[in-house]
């Protein structure tokens, strides 16, 4: 049996009764905070017609909208255990798809909540949303069997205004997590790909915006013709036709509070005004130890790099690489 302990009161809390109406209304009035993924529509959404699958109207207990698959969401809360709880979903799904066009004039224009354009909502998709206190195997069973159309919510009501809430299946937290597993799974697959820049990514551990900046770089170069990249000891060498090219990462600390620095031999680069130091000082050692190249160029912006890649692309162009 599940219980809460208040540090504040050194005692278990003990488990209150409140009414599906006020389980409602307290879901309704906190919505954002239970449910900030989905758009709230309307508690106590009357159905007219042969709603049940055994005559008469119905009433859904919450109509939503999930902007990210486009589907109409269906609450239905119980105070206790109901085994006619998906039975009845069911009903009102069925009579949802059914009478479509009437369900969305009355949430667009009756209810005046701002959705997608009519045809832009899945019309014969409709997701379930099952809020009790406990399920039978069945219904747990047949909700992880839904391919995500069904989610079973277990709520318990405490002294003190405590409502737990425990997703059984399609927890959102867990879903975010499986994206950005899935996004991070792309990112390496990329690497994977190319090898070479696997270890510019550790190289650039940290610098976000000097690891964007460098991939426009190198994608840009790539279109170009042939390019080789090696990760050294205290610099990313780049190789493009007869040029080179050392590159470090900031994370815009630097006296220039720049994010990528390339060093070049590009004399055109000086054109570029103030993001450009000159190395070479007159009668004196070349300036600094990364890289051979003469120049250096501090890049801030993505537009200040789209100008150094027309001067390389120029150069390209012109023959000399």
């Amino acid at each position: 049996m599940l219980k809460l302990y208040s540090t504040d009161n050194k005692k278990f809390l003990m488990q209150v009764n409140k009414s599906e109406a006020e389980l409602n209304r307290f879901l309704s009035e906190n919505w954002k905070e239970f449910f900030p993924h989905f758009t709230f529509i309307k508690n106590e959404f009357s159905l007219d017609g042969n709603v049940r699958s055994k005559g008469g109207s119905g009433r859904i207990d919450i109509l939503a909208y999930n902007p990210n698959n486009k589907k109409f969401v269906i609450f239905e809360l119980k105070k206790d255990a109901d085994k006619n709880i998906r039975h009845q979903a069911s009903d009102y799904k069925d009579f949802v798809e059914n009478n479509f066009a009437e369900i969305y004039l009355l949430a667009t224009q009756t209810y005046e909540v701002q959705l997608p354009k009519f045809n832009e909502i899945s019309k014969d998709s409709i997701e379930l949303i099952l809020i009790a206190k406990t399920f039978s195997p069945t219904d747990v069973d047949k909700a992880k069997k839904s391919k995500g159309e069904i989610t079973l919510i277990k709520y318990l009501w405490f002294e003190n205004q405590l409502l737990l809430i425990d997703y059984l299946n399609n927890d959102p937290d867990d879903l975010i997590e499986k994206e950005n597993a899935a996004k991070l799974q792309k990112i390496k697959n990329i690497i994977d790909n190319r090898p070479e820049l696997a270890d510019v990514e550790a190289f650039l551990y940290g610098k976000e915006e000097a690891k964007r900046l460098f991939k426009i770089f190198y994608e840009h170069l790539k279109t170009l013709g042939e390019i080789s990249v090696e990760a050294q000891a205290s610099k990313i060498k780049v190789v493009f036709g007869n040029q080179t090219f050392s590159i470090i990462g900031y994370a815009g600390k630097t006296g220039k509070k720049c994010f990528l620095v390339i060093n070049t031999n590009l004399d055109e680069v000086t054109s570029l005004g103030e993001i450009v130091d000159d190395r070479v000082r007159p009668g004196e050692k070349k300036k600094g130890s990364i890289g051979s190249e003469r120049y250096e160029v501090f890049l801030t912006t993505e537009e200040e790099l789209m100008e150094f890649l027309l001067i390389i692309e120029n150069d390209f162009h012109n023959g000399n690489s």
